[in-house]
């Protein structure tokens, strides 16, 4: 502001609301301070009139003897002026409220009182700035907060104040520092803020992150049951992507698969529930959320047994674990190890002779067990001269020679027919071990050729 031509100014020109320019020359006491203004005496200016801070209760460490003030004429008498600071102060402040709007700073205000749409605030006396509740955050009566200036009428003294202007530049350089300090694998806890069927949403000090249903439990659950808003819980980050985080409380929570084999190991017989027929072979339940595959080249030793057509869903089945996968929780059965298998005995070869017993007399053959395995006499190699096989009965015991062994197929050929044919090129083969006489013609017809 200029200064004013102080020689202009005498008491008979000076009236109120005159704006001049003071030196102190004195400070009487804590509450009175004289100013030199140039004029038929010195101006007197008390406390409460230099500044509107209730705190403040003395001049001194305030003003000293050779500052010059901006005052107003409040009075004027034969004997005193008296001058004031307060207009000054209020246009001050006004000019640092435009300042503020325009440069975008930020001030300090207090909250003066609570209103129905907003709040009363004050700024180096000017008292007249509205705080609006949807951009106030959380503010308090009496408390002082950092604020922006959105809008003015420096003419009225009327401003706009927006505390959430601060909050969220705050919270966004918050929210990014603690993203950046997240780590994927980390184990945070947070406040569960909305749970919807999908998932839920749970807040930590600034980062908000996805709790999906399916990384809540092992087992299916009904998450609007299990959660609620305001829930503290615990997550793991299972991924941190473009400002996101994914979260897991199922992977804090030891799973079903990996109590089950804590407690059981490979060949470990174990019962399961038959829970599904698959192409390759049965799905069985070996407890709660636990799973195992009987393939069905693990149904039996024998490889044409069709163990499958034999049990029906929610059949317990009794097998042995072959192969735990820990990795991708899968389990391997075997019912081969709990049933004996007859060809690991079998010790013969294609061309030996054994016995047969006869278990089945059909169009096809002879269904017989020899050597404690079953096997087949196919009819050519049973039937007699007629074709026929009237001569067998069930539980005949007959002799007969291998033609066809492969214990891998559990597959046993027999000939009963090539046995008879041996057995009889032995008899008449016996026949033929008689002495014989070498007789010549000559000899024959010794006495004939003599005679004459």
């Amino acid at each position: 502001m200029e200064n004013l031509n102080l020689d202009l100014y005498d008491y008979k020109k000076l009236k109120k609301g005159d704006v001049v320019e003071g030196t102190v020359v004195e400070i009487k006491n804590d509450k009175t301070i004289f100013i030199d203004i140039n004029s038929y005496t010195e101006g007197t200016m008390h406390l409460e009139y230099f500044t509107k801070d209730k705190n403040v209760t003395s001049f001194k460490g305030l003003v000293k003897v050779g500052d010059k003030l901006l005052c107003t004429v409040t009075k004027v008498s034969e004997d005193n002026i008296y001058l004031s600071r307060l207009n000054q102060i209020n246009d001050e402040a006004v000019k640092s409220l435009v300042k503020a709007k325009d440069e975008d700073e930020t001030i300090e205000v207090k909250i003066l009182e609570e209103m129905d749409k907003g709040y009363k605030a004050s700024y180096n006396g000017v008292n007249s700035l509205f705080l609006p509740k949807s951009l106030a955050s959380d503010v308090t009566v009496g408390k002082s907060y950092q604020v922006k200036v959105i809008e003015g009428e420096p003419q009225r003294g009327n401003f706009v104040i927006s505390r959430r202007a601060i909050t969220d530049i705050e919270f966004k350089e918050n929210k990014d520092k603690e993203y950046d300090s997240i780590k994927q694998g980390d184990v945070l806890k947070g406040t569960i803020t909305k749970v919807e069927k999908y998932g839920a949403l749970v807040k930590f000090n600034y980062v908000t992150g996805l709790l999906k249903t399916n990384q809540v439990a092992h087992e299916y659950i009904d998450i609007e049951k299990v959660l609620h808003v305001g829930d503290e819980i615990e997550v793991k980050v299972v991924k941190k992507e473009n400002g996101k985080l994914e979260l897991s409380r199922k992977a804090l929570i030891e799973s079903p698969f990996n109590l089950y084999i804590k407690e059981h190991k490979v060949s470990d017989t174990v019962k399961g529930r038959l829970t599904n027929k698959l192409q390759f072979g049965l799905l069985l339940e070996l407890a709660p959320n636990v799973k195992g595959l009987l393939h069905q080249s693990e149904y039996s030793h024998n490889p044409n047994d069709n163990f499958a057509n034999c049990v029906k869903i929610n059949d317990e089945i009794e097998a042995s674990i072959i192969k735990i996968d820990a990795e991708n929780e899968k389990i391997s059965l075997s019912r081969k190890p709990l049933l004996d298998n007859p060809w690991e005995r079998v010790e013969a070869k294609v061309g030996d002779i054994v016995d047969v017993k006869v278990t089945e007399v059909n169009e096809k053959g002879l269904k017989v067990e020899a050597l404690g395995v079953d096997g087949i006499v196919p009819f050519s190699e049973a039937a007699d001269e007629k074709g026929s096989l009237d001569q067998y009965q069930k539980d005949d015991v007959c002799k007969a020679i291998i033609t066809e062994l492969k214990p891998r197929e559990w597959r046993l050929k027999l000939s009963i027919n090539k046995f008879k044919r041996m057995e009889e090129r032995k008899d008449f083969e016996g026949h033929l071990t008689e002495d014989v006489e070498d007789v010549t013609i000559g000899d024959r017809f010794k006495d004939v050729l003599e005679s004459k």
